[in-house]
């Protein structure tokens, strides 16, 4: 069962990210009354199998970064469910992943400063969020970020497009499990948090790349979008990245790992 809600959740983000694009592709095609007639000539002519073109064409219109984020969508949700037998939720893990949720919230509400389009240096919000899929493994702390990137959606949304609020918030979250890695290195553990936080915002810091140049690439002006996508997200992900690292090289602060594992 959980297998099968894993899947469909992955299959009805993917609808949702190619729903509007082929509502576009209809409003392309129906711009002017000389193409629908010659579409609907064509159509009389043709056989029946060939009314499904139409949809094969819009599909293969599609942008690339919508088939990038389908895969991504899709593969995620496959691995959700190979490991949901794996990966159970108890009563501990529930409440420590809403714990971290809620203080990292609660510091993402403190903003150093803010950034014109988008983005904030902020007290070490990232740190809890490392913390628990430090502890708990990927999986679930794929769910968390992504629930932390909705709460961020409902308290101070900015959306203009479909695929930009997947990417800028449950995504840009959940890509933080990169950070996970950090377990997998050949290193003492008292080194492995803070290169968990270096990888969480490698992985934070692509998906805000990705989304800041395909959707806000009016802001770079005659600056090439992706140098301009690189350069502004930096400039604020590169100081919380720092300011988690230093916090996260605090004596004993492994022993939170261990306590939100605690079973």
């Amino acid at each position: 069962m959980r297998k099968m809600l894993a899947l469909l959740l992955a299959l009805l983000l993917a609808l949702m990210v190619t729903t509007p694009a082929l509502a576009e592709a209809d409003e392309a095609t129906t711009e002017t009354a000389t193409e629908a007639a010659e579409t609907v000539e064509a159509a009389e002519e043709a056989p029946a199998s060939s009314a499904v073109s139409p949809i094969i064409e819009k599909l293969v219109g599609l942008p690339w970064y919508t088939w990038v984020l389908l895969v991504l969508l899709l593969g995620t949700g496959f691995i959700l469910a190979m490991g949901a037998k794996q990966n159970t939720w108890n009563s501990h893990r529930v409440a420590m992943g809403a714990m971290c949720i809620a203080i990292a919230f609660v510091l993402s509400c403190i903003r150093l400063f803010r950034m014109p389009q988008g983005g904030s240096i902020t007290p070490a919000s990232m740190l809890p969020l490392v913390l628990f899929m430090m502890a708990c493994g990927p999986l679930q702390g794929f769910v968390v970020g992504c629930a932390y990137g909705l709460l961020q959606l409902i308290t101070d949304p900015y959306v203009i497009h479909p695929i930009q609020l997947l990417l800028d918030y449950p995504l840009a979250s959940g890509a933080m499990i990169l950070g996970c890695l950090a377990a997998l290195l050949p290193i003492q553990r008292r080194w492995q948090l803070p290169i968990a936080v270096l990888l969480a915002g490698i992985g934070n810091y692509i998906i805000a790349v990705l989304s800041g140049a395909i959707f806000f690439a009016e802001y770079a002006g005659e600056q090439n979008a992706w140098i301009y996508s690189l350069t502004y997200n930096i400039s604020y992900l590169g100081p919380n990245v720092l300011f988690c690292m230093l916090i996260s090289c605090i004596p004993g602060m492994t022993r939170l790992v261990d306590m939100i594992k605690k079973k």
